[in-house]
């Protein structure tokens, strides 16, 4: 009998440090998640039956208008369509983990199939399930359109394909090789889907706004990683490259539509250019150094930081002016870059489209 409790002892404590471990891996900066159909089901979306101009959005936790909490206000699609009085069919995700992070879509999730943790309560749509999802929805809601309406329908639609931060993300840590291959599988992904879009769109004029990714080593979430594995952080800087030129080649030979190429790199670059050229004293010919709007303080740092409690609960801090930080958490923008996002994509476009 005493042979048998200390057996059953041992195999509680075993399984007890097993889930502790699993949960412990959930919390850290690498997010496990489960991998979900390609034609997973977006709920309550539909389309809108009449409209002057309509913004249609596929992208992730960057562009996803439902979660404001995690960007300290609207997020830049929002401020890009308030720009033009359009309406906005946002189809991004976002998912929460286990330890309270906000996660969100990939392009392809085929590509997450390897994971060995499921920390997240239901699949994340990539994008061919975003698409797939919008597509189906829109086919039903021009059904009994004339075709003089449903032409006009489209050439008033401008579609944002927004991705890149949680595929690179996820690629951080893999064998390097594997890494830019899943890269170069997305990319080509990204590309089908816009020819997907461009057959249903027939001889209408398909407006593509499509955004580079952002370099990921520039997020907070991202230090912890880079000040302990120099290798890494250099890897990760390749494979930012590799992302931004295969996307940036493959935009410029199709010729299915009309893109407007977003340099989400260049872009950030800027904003934290800015704020250290003003530190230093020096001010460049572009405007660089003036640091005038909205007036940084901090560019390296997260607005809000948590301190975590092993996994469930955690205790949160925030900044006493987030208008002027750079980042609102770990691994999102704050509600000024947002800001200056929307009005910068809009400049972009406001000749090509809007006029």
């Amino acid at each position: 009998m005493k042979l048998a409790s200390k057996f059953h002892i041992v195999c509680a404590f075993a399984v007890f440090s097993i889930i502790l471990s699993a949960l412990f891996l959930g919390s850290q900066h690498f997010y496990y998640r489960r991998v979900g159909s390609a034609h997973q089901p977006i709920v309550d979306f539909q389309p809108t039956a009449s409209f002057d101009r309509r913004l249609v959005v596929f992208g992730d936790t960057w562009s996803d208008n439902n979660a404001k909490e995690i960007h300290g206000g609207s997020v830049w699609t929002d401020r890009l369509c308030s720009s033009f009085s359009c309406h906005h069919e946002n189809l991004a995700q976002t998912a929460k983990s286990l330890r309270g992070a906000y996660i969100g879509s990939i392009v392809d999730n085929e590509e997450l199939s390897d994971t060995f943790l499921n920390m997240y309560k239901s699949p994340l749509a990539d994008l061919k399930s975003q698409v797939n999802q919008w597509l189906a929805t829109e086919t039903k809601a021009v059904l009994q359109l004339d075709d003089e309406v449903v032409h006009d329908r489209r050439n008033r639609t401008i579609v944002v394909v927004s991705f890149g931060v949680w595929d690179l993300w996820n690629a951080i840590g893999k064998d390097y090789e594997v890494a830019t291959k899943s890269i170069d599988h997305s990319v080509e992904i990204m590309m089908e889907q816009l020819d997907l879009l461009s057959q249903n769109w027939g001889p209408d004029d398909l407006k593509i706004i499509l955004t580079l990714a952002p370099d990921v080593t520039f997020l907070p979430g991202f230090r912890p990683l880079g000040d302990q594995h120099v290798s890494q952080y250099k890897e990760a800087v390749k494979l930012v490259e590799r992302w931004n030129t295969k996307l940036r080649g493959a935009a410029e030979q199709w010729g299915k539509g009309t893109i407007y190429l977003f340099d989400t790199e260049a872009f950030l670059i800027d904003l934290i250019r800015d704020r250290q050229l003003y530190a230093a004293g020096v001010e460049e010919a572009n405007g660089l150094g003036k640091n005038q709007d909205p007036g940084w303080e901090n560019v390296e740092d997260a607005c809000v930081e948590s301190s975590q409690q092993w996994v469930v609960t955690s205790e949160g801090k925030r900044c006493e002016d987030p208008e002027k930080y750079l980042f609102w958490d770990d691994m999102h923008l704050g509600p000024s870059a947002h800001r200056l996002m929307g009005a910068e994509v809009f400049h972009g476009i406001d000749e090509m489209w809007l006029r």
